[in-house]
């Protein structure tokens, strides 16, 4: 065997001219650029990776502690950084693996990550994600699983952890109750059904009411109200107001505006408060905007109309559109819900 090796070397040296010596130090120098290589990744690359999401994290408003414990927990739980600063959902599942898996937290201190990060609240046209999203005093029907006991309640409190649930219907503690699945089914106005289960982790009396209280979940069941499914998006619209004048002189006022939710069935169009919306006699009303490059027209009428905060928002149906443009609508939507489950999980 050592001959063959022996030969194999002088064969390899007298081919090439290149000592055995020289081949070795070339290996050591490709070992320890690989090893370099691994150690600047360890280290520096890393280094590089967190500045980048602290400086994110702060001009989100994150001071330099709440953005290295929310680098280091996302981290932690093998999820990507940015994904949980820029998506509520993501937020929400490292938090609630965070608290579920330590005794002691500080609930001001998650409190203050969620508002500065713009996650405390949901707007009406977003579908909520966690039961952390349900707003306080939200009803709701509580089938008590053990018994299937249908019961009313009301979402009282709420903090990182639990839910509180008041008992509309009974005055006094079952203790039957504890430790019991529970079912909870409520309408979101505007939006949609939503059910999820959870457990009875405790029953007590507060003034008078029977409170019970239930760990938050992740996963709720979301049942679509509308005929057309929906997403959030954030597109420049043109909304023409054919008005009819005297003498059948026609005229078309246009207003420009932001869709924020679109679907094959309407859009949500939120315009400057102070913009004035035609009130005369108005023939038709025309929406126009660029969807993936093309210029989409249709008839619409509006269904609802609110102010949120400086703007007002229009509800707007389609009454007329061509079913080439409803297709795309309808593939477009499609293709973000798929986009944003695969955030989600």
């Amino acid at each position: 065997m050592e001959n063959r090796a022996k030969t194999a070397i002088e064969s390899f040296k007298s081919a090439t001219g290149v000592s055995v010596e020289v081949i070795l130090i070339i290996l050591g120098i490709i070992v320890l650029l690989i090893l370099g290589l691994i150690i600047f990744k360890l280290t520096i690359g890393e280094g590089g990776h967190r500045k980048k999401f602290i400086n994110g994290a702060k001009h989100k408003g994150l001071n330099e502690q709440e953005a290295n414990f929310l680098y280091t927990l996302s981290q932690k739980l093998n999820k990507d950084p940015f994904l949980t600063l820029k998506f509520k959902s993501s937020f929400e599942k490292v938090i609630h693996h965070y608290v579920n898996g330590i005794e002691e937290y500080n609930e001001e201190f998650l409190k203050n990550i969620r508002k500065k990060l713009g996650f405390d609240k949901v707007p009406k046209f977003s579908p909520l994600t966690t039961t952390k999203d349900i707003e306080i005093l939200q009803k709701a029907r509580i089938t008590i699983l053990k018994n299937m006991l249908v019961l009313e309640g009301i979402l009282s409190d709420k903090d990182e952890k639990y839910m509180y649930w008041h008992l509309i219907d009974i005055d006094r503690i079952h203790p039957e109750f504890l430790d019991s699945d529970v079912e909870v089914m409520f309408i979101r106005e505007d939006d949609a059904i939503y059910k999820f289960e959870s457990r009875v982790d405790a029953i007590y009396m507060d003034n008078g009411k029977v409170i019970l209280k239930v760990p938050h979940v992740l996963q709720l069941s979301r049942i679509q109200r509308r005929r057309h499914a929906r997403v959030n998006v954030a597109l420049s619209g043109k909304l023409g107001f054919l008005e009819l004048l005297e003498g059948n002189i026609e005229k078309m006022h246009w207003v420009d505006g932001d869709i924020v939710n679109l679907s094959a069935g309407g859009v949500k169009l939120c315009i400057d408060k102070d913009t004035q919306i035609p009130k005369g006699n108005i023939k038709e009303i025309v929406l126009k905007f660029k969807l993936e490059n093309i210029t989409i027209t249709g008839k619409t009428k509006i269904v609802r109309e609110n102010i949120e905060g400086e703007m007002k928002c229009l509800g707007l149906q389609f009454v007329e559109i061509s079913s080439k443009y409803e297709e795309l609508i309808h593939d477009f939507v499609r293709k973000k819900q798929i986009e944003m489950k695969k955030i989600m999980d």
